[in-house]
C-alpha cells in the first residue's frame, strides 16, 4: 500500500504499511542490516496506520535520514 526506504550513511531501512489478508493493516519498520529487528504494529484501518507512519517518517528525517524512494 505504501513502503518508502530510507538511507544514513551506509545505512537502509524500510517503512511500509500494507493491508494483511485477514484485512487489518501493518506498519513495518526493516532495518535492512538486520532485518530480525523489524517492529510491526497493527492496525484496525488504514488512516491510523498511515497517520503512524507519517509519525515516523517524521521522526526519521529529524536525526538524520533521507528519503530516497
Amino acid at each position: 500500500m505504501l513502503r518508502w526506504l530510507f538511507e544514513r550513511r551506509d545505512s537502509a531501512l524500510t517503512a511500509e504499511v500494507d493491508l494483511t489478508p485477514s484485512g487489518t493493516y501493518e506498519l513495518r519498520v526493516v532495518p535492512h542490516w538486520d532485518v530480525s529487528r523489524a517492529v510491526v504494529e497493527p492496525f484496525g484501518g488504514p488512516v491510523d496506520a498511515l497517520q503512524r507512519h507519517a509519525e515516523i517518517a517524521k521522526q526519521l528525517r529529524e536525526v538524520g535520514w533521507t528519503r530516497i524512494y
